[in-house]
């Protein structure tokens, strides 16, 4: 049994290495090596060429290799075989703690303390409480609800929207818009998790924006396609935005021309809050296809579907 290995070109040699460890009886081929289709019976794959898949006639399961779906909601052909998400604790860890750094960032003003520090001034000022933060996450699937755990664990105030009823211990629920557009003015902070579908295009807009609270400080770390950036920008220049913290992009790398860059209000880093750690993601797909061949169906599995 052959495994098909194309994580967009990126970290081969670690997963390489995570499949020797995990999978040491399997045959692992790249894309770009000279193999058989017919021999692949695995494929774990990130933004894979599309139309590629369905030419392999003995494809049982895909595992892709990461959480979004926006490349494969893209994919005009796609195979018969189930494909699956990758939900790593690893990976929901990182993004939480990634959100959790920045909120207490802006919670405890440590921009204005930098600021303060290369002039030598030495002022305190009045903070508060994590208990006096209000933070909505937009999104709670499986890493966007472990995010709002996180965040009430740590005593922040948590409101976790979807467009279907959840249930998260220290997390208030809000469903649908008309209830988002009514706890929004109160929000100090909002972390975007959507993923990246046809409903939420551009979904944090100038109308959006123009709900929150103003000087909010904003915190993506879902998918650049769902900020209108042109609105954002605009947001931040008004001071309706207090300041941003940006992992993605419309486009990416951020071309050297974006404002984003050197805007005073914005905090940039790139697309790195939860990468992929190839030991722990390889690990749970030898799990899943453990239960895969013994007829069990792991979770996670990838519909074309709206949030």
């Amino acid at each position: 049994m052959t495994i098909l290995l194309n994580n967009d070109g990126y970290w081969h040699d670690k997963y390489r290495a995570a499949l020797a460890k995990h999978l040491p009886e399997r045959k692992v081929v790249e894309f770009d090596d000279d193999y058989d289709k017919a021999d692949i019976e695995y494929a774990l794959v990130w933004k894979h060429p599309d139309g590629d898949l369905p030419l392999y006639p003995n494809l049982k399961a895909v595992f892709s290799l990461g959480s979004g779906t926006d490349y494969l909601d893209a994919h005009k052909a796609l195979p018969t075989a189930p494909i699956f998400r990758l939900i790593d604790p690893n990976m929901a860890d990182d993004m939480a703690l990634y959100t959790l750094y920045w909120i207490i960032h802006f919670q405890r003003q440590i921009e204005v303390l930098r600021q303060q520090q290369r002039k030598a001034i030495w002022q305190r000022y009045p903070t508060p409480l994590a208990h006096e933060v209000k933070v909505c996450v937009l999104g709670q699937g499986a890493i966007g609800g472990h995010i709002a755990n996180v965040l009430s664990r740590n005593g922040f105030e948590t409101f976790g929207w979807s467009r279907s009823p959840k249930s998260l211990d220290g997390v208030n629920s809000v469903v649908g818009l008309e209830a988002l557009q009514t706890v929004l003015p109160d929000m100090d902070v909002v972390v975007c998790m959507l993923p990246a579908k046809p409903l939420t295009h551009k979904f944090l807009n100038k109308d959006i924006f123009e709900r929150m609270k103003k000087g909010v400080s904003l915190i993506n770390i879902s998918r650049g396609s769902v900020v209108d950036e042109d609105d954002l920008l605009s947001a931040l220049n008004q001071g309706q935005i207090g300041a941003a913290a940006l992992d993605v992009f419309a486009i990416e790398p951020l071309p050297k021309s974006s404002p984003f860059w050197g805007h005073p209000n914005v905090h940039v880093t790139p697309h790195m809050s939860g990468a992929t750690n190839a030991d722990t993601a390889v690990e749970i797909i030898a799990q899943n296809i453990k239960l895969f061949e013994v007829g069990t169906m792991p979770n996670y599995r990838y519909e074309r579907e709206g949030i």
